[in-house]
């Protein structure tokens, strides 16, 4: 970045990532003359349909890469602040534990992430680490007694109950309103502004054109879409909309009673698990590879206008990009996996009606690294996205790493896994078939499932139910 500080920032995006770096903006001096306008597709915020927002998401240093679980503790610090003011407040924040299992396949990543929570929690020395609260878990039966559940799939695990889970809606709704309390008219937020593409002055990104025409200009544009950000620049491959699937179903006040003070339970090498319940329902959730919904986009629409004097081509080259598809159920396969979930932790409740199910969209990168960098060719575009399911537990301190990019400040380490990967780098990541979902370690589940297979795959299985009945 320049020296000169941006009269005009533009964050497109109002989830997790976007409004954090807003939020720290907002808390330096530096920037006290700087307008801030930050757009979402969404009609209404929180945005539904944006992964930062959802009944809960887990809140845990439980990393194989000591870089990210240093991180956690330190926005975990924040997330116990239960003030009515504090990120953890008004029941923002719960801590009943987490319960990670394992069979075989994934022993390496459990390993690692067992001995990287307990070093830092000796390391940490912080009151509320309770080293006696990190333990191994060596058979089915322990595993049952640590989880409350009598059947968890997996036949080794540890228990972390320094962990939690945050309710992310209302943590979304909590950082909109502070921004609009400590913003003032410095701020505006536009929902239901739709971005049809990124402005460019030669080299030099200048802000966003909406789908009205409307264009918006900046002194700095930070794309903060999440999986929406690959289908507004072209990210070359470093970055996947990929959609993973949960569900809900009603549970009695009985049933919630019993379970709502219960670890979250995941296991690492089928990628389900569950979280307490609150409000009368128990969600079931898969952190998986992931579908893709590939479409074709003009090549154009990701890149610079044309440059003055150079000849318009009279056909677009088309690329093809994985974007998020909402509003649509989930496919019968993800249902079938759910439900086997359901059978094993809680079999009485196995059959009933989903009341709602979902695809959530993450925002992947080969690595599960984030993405938090300048671009390489365009000055004034930052780019903060990349979140690879696993980013809204540092939501308390992920905008102040943001601005410290910005202004070239970031912790070495942090700006050496967050960079942008040059091809070789990239290369080295992919599978034969190019990048198809991260590899990060913690994913599990089927490999490269196209969105458009799974549905029609459903489709052909009720139409030829249809046909023997006729």
């Amino acid at each position: 970045m320049s020296d000169t500080i941006p009269q005009h920032i533009l964050i497109i995006g109002a989830g997790e990532f976007g409004l954090a770096t807003a939020l720290s903006f907002l808390s330096k001096p530096t920037y006290n003359s700087s307008s801030i306008t930050i757009l979402d597709g969404s009609a209404t915020l929180p945005n539904p349909s944006g992964s930062s927002v959802d009944a809960n998401r887990i809140v845990r240093a439980d990393y194989a890469y000591k870089h990210y679980a240093r991180l956690a503790l330190e926005a975990q610090e924040l997330w116990r602040d239960q003030s009515p003011e504090g990120w953890g407040g008004e029941g923002r924040y719960h801590e009943p534990g987490f319960v990670l299992t394992a069979d075989a396949d994934k022993d390496e990543y459990l390993k690692s992430s067992l001995e990287s929570v307990r070093s830092l929690v000796q390391e940490d020395n912080k009151s509320w680490l309770d080293p006696d609260k990190v333990y191994k878990l060596n058979s089915r039966d322990e595993i049952g007694k640590a989880s409350g559940y009598q059947d968890v799939s997996g036949d080794h695990g540890y228990a972390n109950f320094n962990s939690g889970w945050a309710n992310a809606e209302k943590c979304v709704a909590y950082a909109l309103k502070r921004i609009i309390k400590e913003g003032g008219d410095r701020v505006t937020i536009r929902s239901g502004t739709k971005v049809e593409r990124l402005l460019f002055s030669g080299n030099k990104c200048s802000g966003a054109e909406l789908r009205d025409g409307e264009q918006m200009k900046a002194d700095l544009t930070i794309l903060a879409a999440g999986a929406w950000s690959p289908s507004l620049v072209d990210l070359e491959g470093r970055c996947l909309a990929t959609g993973q699937t949960l569900a809900f179903i009603d549970i009695t006040d009985e049933e919630q009673a019993s379970m709502r003070d219960r670890p979250t339970v995941m296991n690492m090498s089928n990628g389900m698990f569950i979280i307490p319940p609150r409000d009368n329902l128990l969600k079931i959730a898969r952190h998986g590879y992931g579908y893709r919904n590939l479409v074709q986009i003009p090549k154009r629409n990701l890149q610079p206008g044309l440059a003055n004097g150079e000849i318009k081509p009279k056909r677009y080259e088309y690329v093809d990009v994985s974007v998020p598809r909402v509003g649509v159920e989930i496919p019968q396969e993800a249902q079938e996996a759910l439900r086997d979930a359901l059978r094993e932790l809680v079999p009485h409740m196995a059959d009933r009606p989903f009341v709602r199910t979902r695809i959530c969209w993450y925002c992947d990168t080969p690595s599960g690294d984030f993405l938090i960098t300048y671009h390489p060719q365009y000055k004034s575009l930052f780019l903060a996205t990349g979140g690879s399911g696993h980013g809204f537990k540092f939501f308390p301190v992920i905008g102040d790493r943001i601005v410290d990019a910005i202004e070239n400040k970031l912790d070495a380490k942090l700006a050496h896994e967050w960079r942008w990967r040059c091809d070789a780098e990239l290369q080295k990541l992919y599978q034969p078939e190019g990048f198809t979902a991260c590899e990060d370690g913690s994913r599990a589940g089927r490999k490269g499932m196209l969105l458009d297979d799974e549905m029609a795959r459903e489709e052909s299985k009720s139409a030829g139910g249809m046909h023997l009945q006729s």
